[in-house]
């Protein structure tokens, strides 16, 4: 089974949106030494993961800018006002360009060409090298198919196996690299969270009645596998993520253990009888979400 590239998100580090209400700076900076020490080279971030802080975080952190991938991401605004984002972020980072730049979420109150064009612009001016979209819809990618979009990234979860299949096959089409986010569904998957956290995942649909029995089901196939292999119900959890065909899956950890559970993965593996029963599940929870949704928020610009 081919595996992706492990990369690591930085949302939990910079709390936003009654997310990570409750992470420690230090732990963050633990943690991305630790990421870096055990070769850990793609960094994701964004400015809205704490209005700042999480590329600030990094910042102080990474050392050598060329062993590293960086990749932030802009919100859709005007034109003319991308150049501007991606230069506060770059201030933050400390560095003079990024290796992707993600538009983070779509918006339907706005044409997007415009948008993506001002982005796509700063390849030229060497402040960017790669762009992507992030949690967009097909139908709005046709739209901009003669532009140089080169990466997607959609969520890669147990949590959210909507629509992975085609999002792949768009991909490989067009020969865009694919990049899953929080393999672990937003730490609800490592087996720790039969009810709903005190924070902004308690409004997933995932603790919705139609849906909760489904989610415990899952959880309780994780910890039967876990066990059965010695090992976690979160590495389980990333395992089925990177066998998902993606070339970088992004995971996140609040402290060092979580991280160390993560990276000593490679000796473990999934047969095609697994990977399928955690499929069905996956399939059969998905299926409790509405159908208008194409992101597990449920959130659209």
């Amino acid at each position: 089974m081919d595996k992706s590239e492990l990369g690591l998100g930085t949302w939990q580090f910079g709390p936003s949106h009654g997310f990570w209400i409750d992470q420690d700076q230090r732990s963050s900076r633990a943690v991305l030494k630790l990421a870096l020490k055990a070769g850990i080279r793609h960094f994701d971030t964004a400015p809205s993961y704490g209005n700042g802080l999480s590329e600030q975080l990094l910042s102080s952190v990474i050392q050598t800018r060329d062993q590293v991938q960086l990749a932030s991401k802009f919100m859709p605004k005007k034109p003319e006002l991308v150049r501007i984002d991606v230069q506060k972020s770059l201030g933050r980072l400390k560095t003079d360009y990024l290796d992707i730049l993600y538009l983070h979420w779509p918006s339907s109150r706005l044409a997007l060409k415009p948008v993506m064009s001002a982005a796509c612009s700063l390849i030229k001016e060497g402040l960017v090298r790669q762009v992507g979209a992030c949690n967009i819809p097909i139908s709005y990618l046709r739209e901009l198919e003669d532009l140089p979009i080169t990466v997607l990234q959609i969520p890669c979860s147990l949590l959210w196996d909507r629509s992975i299949a085609q999002y792949r096959q768009y991909a490989h089409d067009h020969g865009m690299a694919l990049v899953g986010y929080s393999p672990l569904g937003l730490g609800l998957l490592g087996g720790n969270h039969p009810s709903p956290p005190e924070d902004g995942r308690k409004d997933l649909y995932v603790f919705r009645p139609e849906a909760y029995a489904h989610y415990r089901n899952l959880l309780d196939l994780l910890s039967r596998l876990a066990e059965r292999k010695g090992c976690t119900s979160a590495q389980l959890a990333l395992l089925w993520a990177r066998s998902q065909g993606f070339s970088t899956i992004v995971a996140g950890s609040r402290n060092e253990e979580q991280l160390r559970q993560l990276i000593y993965t490679s000796h473990l593996e999934l047969d095609e009888e697994e990977i399928s029963l955690l499929d069905e599940r996956a399939e059969a929870l998905t299926s409790y979400a509405p159908s208008s949704w194409d992101n597990y928020f449920g959130h659209r610009w």
